[in-house]
């Protein structure tokens, strides 16, 4: 009976060791794979949400150009129009005989062009000395008596046989605008400006076209805008004080995310406006919320996975 005892413990040691072993191993292997898992998971996911970010970024930079392009499409029509409606009303005869009276006073003037202003029905019109000194207006009182001289436009038509277009900034405004020269004897004794403003009505129509809200600087504030959506509305009235607008990038306002960007429209002027763009990112990334789960799914599988070769595993070891 003594010999047999140690015999039965030397046979039963090695056996439980040996079924252990393989089953700590096999835990082991499982949580290794669980981690590798997890961790590709989570960078294809990062790695898919920067591709998404890149391809709705690419998108709406391409929006802003169609937006920046059929903004200066509209300005080349509107100064389009009024080359046209200059080149008829300087042939007025009211105009032109009043204007070559000696010692006309400026009321008189004035009056004829508000008549032809109800003509057009918007904006404002202008006569202008030899000199480039505003003689009468209608429709722009706060240019009374202003020497526009200095103006590239006005220096270029001093100059020019034809109707001549370009733009001022005024106000905090820019405004399109066609001089030509009122001529009698070969002479020009007088200039007719038509001018027009870059006004609500323009912007809204890009936005119509491009779905990009946009507005115009042409000082501190940006006036005027296209959009009627109060976070917009912010965003729009905040790139001006963003020192790095003229890049388009993604910034974050009321935890929102929106692109913005920034164009310079005239070189010439010293103010130097700019058209300011504006997207909502919200919009464009709600359909492919659905497939940010999709992300996640190679966890919740190798979890599944890994649970299951758990329970087989122990069911082997039993």
């Amino acid at each position: 009976m003594s010999d047999s005892t140690p015999t039965l413990r030397a046979t039963k040691t090695p056996t439980l060791r040996a079924v252990a072993t393989p089953a700590r191993t096999s835990r082991v292997y499982l949580v290794g794979v669980l981690a590798i898992t997890t961790v590709l998971a989570m960078m294809w996911s990062c790695v898919a949400k920067r591709q998404l970010d890149g391809a709705l970024a690419a998108s709406a930079a391409e929006s802003f150009d169609r937006a920046h392009v059929l903004f200066d499409v509209l300005r080349t029509r509107t100064q389009s129009s009024l080359r046209s409606q200059c080149g008829v009303l300087v042939e007025d005869p009211r105009l032109k005989s009043t204007l070559a009276t000696e010692g006309i006073d400026e009321a008189t003037v004035a009056d004829i062009l508000t008549e032809l202003g109800r003509l057009r029905r918007s904006g404002f019109l202008l006569v202008l000395t030899p000199e480039g000194r505003v003689f009468a207006e209608a429709g722009a009182p706060e240019l009374r008596g202003l020497d526009l001289s200095a103006s590239s436009v006005v220096k270029k038509a001093r100059g020019a046989r034809d109707t001549v277009v370009g733009s001022w900034v005024i106000g905090g405004k820019i405004i399109d605008l066609a001089i030509t020269a009122i001529q009698f004897d070969q002479s020009a004794f007088a200039y007719l400006v038509l001018g027009q403003a870059v006004d609500t009505e323009l912007v809204d129509a890009v936005t119509a076209g491009t779905g990009v809200a946009a507005a115009v600087i042409a000082g501190t504030e940006a006036s005027p805008l296209s959009t009627t959506d109060d976070q917009l509305h912010v965003v729009l009235q905040t790139i001006p004080h963003i020192s790095d607008a003229a890049h388009a990038h993604a910034v974050e306002f009321g935890g929102a995310h929106y692109f913005i960007a920034t164009v310079e429209l005239e070189d010439t002027v010293p103010s130097r406006p700019r058209l300011a763009l504006a997207r909502a990112l919200g919009p464009a990334r709600k359909p492919f919320a659905p497939f940010a789960w999709l992300l996640w799914a190679p966890i919740g599988l190798s979890i599944i996975g890994v649970v299951l070769a758990g329970q087989r595993s122990r069911y082997r070891a039993l």
